[in-house]
């Protein structure tokens, strides 16, 4: 049989969102970052690739969030005899919007080491024939007027191995 993307995200969403994911990443860094008291805490990480502004219009949002989608899958066939043999490119993508200026790029990098923290900790098997790279590649988005005045975003691409008969 083989897999489906959703079965990619499940594992992956799984990570960021167990008792040792991205909230004890970020409790921990709190240390290393001089976090806003009022910072609130971690949304549930959403299945959803959408532009902020899109995102606005339809429902109200709380800041930060962070949304995790697949959005290349590669078909490398190096091993023989599988029906599917690849990676599959996984994003978190981490959003942070603020009413000032001060401190907006200090929470997003906050939230950002709090993802890696998480798939540094994790990887290797997350599940049947998934294994998580240690490669991945973070790109930072200057800041832009959205969200709760200011918004600035992240995102983090990772590559999940995928082996299936």
């Amino acid at each position: 049989m083989t897999f489906t993307t959703m079965e990619v995200i499940d594992a992956v969403r799984s990570l960021l969102e167990g008792e040792s994911g991205l909230s004890a990443s970020v409790e921990a860094l709190k240390q290393t970052y001089v976090a806003d008291e009022r910072q609130p805490a971690i949304a549930p990480v959403m299945f959803l690739r959408t532009p902020a502004e899109t995102q606005e219009k339809a429902w109200p949002l709380k800041y930060p969030m962070v949304h995790i989608y697949c959005d290349r899958i590669e078909g490398r066939p190096v091993e023989r005899l599988r029906r599917f043999s690849g990676r599959v490119r996984v994003v978190a993508e981490v959003r942070v919007s603020q009413d000032r200026l001060e401190g907006i790029t200090q929470s997003l990098h906050h939230y950002v080491d709090g993802v890696r923290d998480v798939l540094e900790r994790n990887t290797g098997c997350v599940g049947d024939g998934l294994y998580l790279s240690s490669e991945y590649e973070v790109q930072i988005e200057p800041v832009k007027k959205g969200g709760l005045n200011y918004l600035q975003t992240a995102r983090i691409a990772w590559p999940v191995m995928v082996n299936r008969g």
